[in-house]
């Protein structure tokens, strides 16, 4: 278990506490030779039920609750708090019943009242399991994504095509080199986030990404799908050379 003074308070209060029956760290909290200066803290509190409510709403049990800057209900069961300190808190409160609803990554078990480690590995096995991904429909999703992206650039939407490029286009194309990497270089990616950790697995391409979407909307769409087509064909000889060629014919490209 980390030895971090925020972590060290939080067992220490989820252990005395009646109401408490488990508490299951995430993410670098569970990771502790990831974290670093900007790493905040994940954590799943689970309570007896009828009893999550409280915990929600008021958060007082918190470690330093009087440095809290601010926080808020993020989703019926999750919230963020940010401290004073700088130290950022994301967490759920559920129920048993709740909790194996959820989805585990990485994860650590700091505090066991009942059969929570089973649950929680049940849990993650069910979250990572694996699911196909179809190839063909991510790559022409992409491409439609790319066009739709320019139309709205060129109509002067450039919030919106900065959307439809920065993150609905670039989610599609890393979904499918995600999939496309040899199985140990997967092995180093986020398996619950698309966007995490690609730089760790593949830094060229991910470098590339990144260089096309500092450009303007336009641009970024036309760099994107210039990697695409540079790209994509080593790791994947069924690339569908002609549809990219339609999307840049219909663009202009």
């Amino acid at each position: 278990m980390p030895d971090d003074p925020f972590i060290d308070r939080l067992v220490a209060t989820a252990q005395t506490d009646p109401d408490v029956v488990g508490l299951v760290l995430a993410g670098s909290s569970a990771q502790v030779e990831r974290r670093d200066e900007w790493s905040d803290h994940d954590f799943l509190l689970i309570t007896e039920d009828g009893t999550p409510e409280r915990y929600r709403t008021d958060l007082s049990w918190l470690p330093d609750p009087a440095g809290i800057a601010l926080w808020f209900r993020e989703t019926p069961h999750g919230l963020k708090v940010l401290y004073r300190s700088g130290l950022l808190v994301e967490f759920a409160v559920f129920d048993r019943g709740e909790f194996a609803g959820c989805a585990l990554n990485h994860y650590a078990v700091a505090v066991d009242k009942a059969g929570i480690a089973e649950a929680a590995a049940g849990i993650q096995g069910r979250s990572l399991a694996p699911s196909p991904v179809d190839r063909l429909a991510e790559f022409r999703n992409f491409l439609c994504l790319v066009y739709i992206a320019t139309g709205r650039a060129r109509r002067g939407e450039r919030l919106s095509a900065n959307a439809f490029t920065r993150f609905y286009a670039t989610e599609h194309l890393l979904r499918l080199l995600r999939d496309l990497l040899p199985a140990d270089r997967r092995g180093q990616l986020d398996k619950l986030d698309v966007w995490r950790r690609f730089e760790t697995a593949e830094p060229r391409i991910a470098a590339g990404i990144d260089a096309a979407l500092a450009r303007p909307a336009e641009e970024a769409a036309r760099a994107l799908l210039d990697l695409a087509e540079a790209d994509l064909p080593a790791l994947w000889p069924e690339f569908p050379v002609d549809e990219a060629r339609v999307v840049r014919g219909l663009l202009g490209w």
